[in-house]
């Protein structure tokens, strides 16, 4: 298998993998595809934790060669073994690691790979103490998602910021249905503490809020009202989330409040557009329990031309044809007549089964045939 190259000086390696099918709702899309301890642990041979005891540079041969080097590891816990290791307790890394204070060496978990009897180390992850031996090693011993989740939990605001960085990706990987059931299961008392710290990550308060709404009471249903309807320039993007929780702990309130801030066209594209992505959550993770509330929310979207592309298209993907006729209805309206809009309207009549989308696009094609050739298209496209 071939890895990227291991980066010792500036953190994580990047390394891309296949995103997981409907990722959290929630959470930021930045590093999504950045493969975390536990995907790199399942594909390579060995995870060691250790610490850098020495490090030299080479005589350079060539222009390129300046800085070249090698340290020495100290193997102080195998994570993951393979035969290859033997008994051997060091390892020679072709890496010039500076070591800045011998009495605190650099620590280290690297994931290698052995090829032909030779060792490939692909990534080195820097490390601020052993925690990081007891986070990996509770990675290793997960069996299924919740307990992949319900352990990273306790590290999402961990000390050593790399830590908490990947227990963060693992949430943003899991699906919304996975986040929901782990919910439950954690502390109130730690989310609450999180959502009220300044110091927290802005991109974390929604998953955060949504996570509290599975696990707290009457008085984080409170706070969560309240930080709906005072929101900050820190909350604005977290509406989706604060939303999700309000909604599990107080469902007709939450709802109630939801219809209402759609309504009120005076609210800005980006308030609005997260009570969307609060919908898409509530239609992925409870589709029948849920169905009356969201489809409410978007007949509502529906009569607003600045956001009703984004509810047709949601309505297609998820086959919902509950609206089609307040759909068909908006061709030709004005507001609605951007080629965005149409090409969203045409492409949810292509697709609909109902017979007034089959009667609208055999009217489409004798209209205006090149729009329906262009779509008609798009479509087939999508499908392959």
């Amino acid at each position: 298998m071939k890895h990227s190259p291991w980066i010792v000086l500036v953190g994580p390696a990047l390394l891309l993998a296949a995103a997981p099918a409907r990722p959290c709702s929630l959470c930021g899309f930045n590093f999504r595809q950045t493969a975390t301890y536990r995907e790199e642990a399942a594909q390579c041979h060995l995870v060691l934790f250790g610490t850098v005891t020495s490090s030299r540079l080479l005589p350079a041969t060539g222009p390129g060669d300046a800085g070249q080097g090698v340290s020495e590891f100290q193997i102080k816990t195998v994570l993951k073994s393979d035969p290859w290791l033997g008994k051997k307790t060091a390892l020679e890394v072709p890496r010039y690691v500076p070591i800045t204070d011998p009495k605190d060496p650099p620590k280290y978990l690297l994931f290698c790979d052995v090829t032909k009897d030779k060792l490939d180390i692909f990534r080195g992850t820097p490390a601020k103490s052993e925690a990081a031996v007891a986070y990996v090693k509770g990675l290793l011993a997960a069996k299924c998602t919740g307990d992949v989740l319900r352990h990273c939990f306790d590290y999402l605001e961990h000390p050593d910021k790399d830590l908490a960085a990947d227990a963060y990706l693992e949430f943003a990987k899991a699906t919304d249905s996975d986040i929901a059931g782990v919910g439950p299961k954690l502390s109130a008392e730690k989310l609450r503490g999180w959502l009220k710290d300044p110091a927290t990550a802005e991109d974390r308060l929604g998953m955060y809020a949504f996570l509290l709404g599975g696990c707290g009471g009457d008085a984080d249903a409170k706070l969560l009202r309240e930080m709906i309807e005072k929101p900050t320039d820190r909350t604005a993007n977290a509406f989706d989330g604060l939303l999700g929780g309000l909604i599990q702990l107080r469902p007709k309130e939450g709802w109630e409040l939801a219809h209402a801030i759609l309504k009120d066209e005076k609210r800005s594209f980006g308030v609005r557009f997260c009570v969307i992505r609060m919908l898409r959550l509530y239609h992925v993770w409870k589709p029948d329990d849920t169905r009356e509330p969201v489809m409410r929310a978007m007949a509502t979207i529906l009569r607003q031309s600045d956001i009703a592309d984004i509810a047709v298209e949601d309505l297609r993907r998820w086959k919902a044809w509950d609206l089609t006729g307040d759909v068909l209805a908006l061709y030709g309206k004005k507001g609605y007549d951007a080629p965005l809009m149409q090409q969203a309207l045409v492409r949810y009549a292509l697709t609909c089964p109902k017979p007034e989308a089959e009667k609208f696009a055999t009217d489409l094609r004798r209209q205006d045939p090149e729009l329906y050739r262009v779509v008609a298209e798009a479509l087939e496209f999508e499908k392959k």
